[in-house]
């Protein structure tokens, strides 16, 4: 442990302390492991010897054709991408604008030139398009006052013409074309922070409704399945449900769905309806589970983040192993390349 924080260390300062960081601070930005999470090195040099170790990350999406391509969300400097699995990142325009904050990324798992995108942008909060990879944006969605905003963004992964999205006002909002159209499928009692699919049956989406519950669908966004209401639970009580921070589904296993919270990590086999506490390397309430991924070739292989340290499983949440990150901010996102899930990309936020 001790000598994985040292070479951490000593190449974060020999990259990235001598350049100009976007942000303040410099223990931010993107960490990436190549050895399945056992070390983890910064990867933030960006160009014209800028750095983005300084930037929080909100989102962060690995194209699932090509894992060396990826997109990252940041709370103050827009979008950035990187073609070389973050070794060098360079900042994206969209119509000579930065987009401000962006809360959501996602690639189209079937045509990875397609990228979308939530963002505060030009003081409203819009839904984004690019269709050549992130080099051009198109606006598809724009809220109608500059109070409100699109926190949240799931494209169905059999079927990308059909793509979730979530309001900070409680709308869920679905297209069926691709972002051309959109309706309102829903109005939850909070803002719609989280959104997974199923990868099996992508009519099956999950909504983690902020501090209030997370709610299903079966059949694409035509009803709508309270979870916190009328489910068994093999743990205290129906809170960690109404306290979920991260949701993720099982790329390996039909049904299959996690849910990070204020209060540990908890799993369901059958969409939801019941639920059983996974065994983590933590106390009730002292940091929330944020960044769940699933292994995309090992359903037994789980990861997350709590706080600065980073969580491994190999054998379904038995055992863990840990690293912790010599950073003052918290993980929040955590993605596999899913050609090589030993490669690992971390990103870092200041709460």
């Amino acid at each position: 442990m001790r000598k994985a924080k040292n070479i951490l260390l000593s190449i974060f300062a020999a990259l990235f302390l001598s350049a100009c960081s976007l942000g303040s601070g410099n223990d931010g930005g993107i960490y990436r492991s190549d050895d399945g999470g056992k070390s983890f090195a910064p990867k933030n040099e960006a160009e014209n010897n800028k750095a983005i170790n300084a930037v929080d990350v909100l989102s962060l999406a690995i194209n699932p054709q090509n894992g060396r391509e990826a997109y990252l969300g940041t709370k103050a400097s827009g979008i950035f991408k990187s073609e070389n699995a973050g070794d060098s990142w360079r900042q994206l325009k969209m119509a000579n604008l930065t987009p401000v904050k962006v809360y959501s990324l996602a690639v189209d798992p079937n045509n990875s030139r397609t990228v979308y995108a939530t963002v505060f942008l030009g003081g409203r909060g819009k839904i984004i398009k690019s269709s050549d990879s992130g080099e051009n944006w198109e606006d598809v969605y724009t809220e109608p006052s500059s109070s409100t905003l699109v926190l949240s963004l799931a494209v169905n992964p059999q079927n990308s013409d059909y793509i979730y999205a979530g309001t900070d006002q409680g709308l869920i909002l679905l297209s069926e074309n691709g972002g051309e159209t959109w309706k309102n499928i829903h109005t939850a009692r909070a803002q719609v922070y989280k959104i997974a699919v199923d990868y099996f049956n992508p009519q099956i989406a999950y909504f983690v409704v902020f501090g209030n519950t997370v709610l299903r669908t079966d059949d694409n966004g035509k009803m709508f399945h309270d979870l916190s209401e009328g489910k068994q639970f093999n743990f205290t009580g129906v809170d960690q449900i109404r306290n979920a921070t991260a949701i993720a589904t099982d790329p390996g296993k039909a049904e299959w769905v996690y849910l990070g919270t204020e209060g540990g990590l908890f799993r369901s086999k059958d969409r939801g309806e019941n639920w059983e506490s996974v065994k983590v390397l933590l106390k009730p309430q002292e940091q929330a589970v944020r960044g769940v991924s699933v292994n995309p070739q090992n359903s037994d292989e789980i990861i997350f983040g709590a706080g600065q340290t980073f969580y491994k499983s190999v054998d379904g949440g038995q055992s863990w192993a840990t690293v912790q990150n010599d950073s003052s901010r918290s993980i929040e996102v955590t993605e596999y390349n899913r050609q090589n899930p030993a490669m690992i990309y971390v990103g870092m936020n200041k709460r």
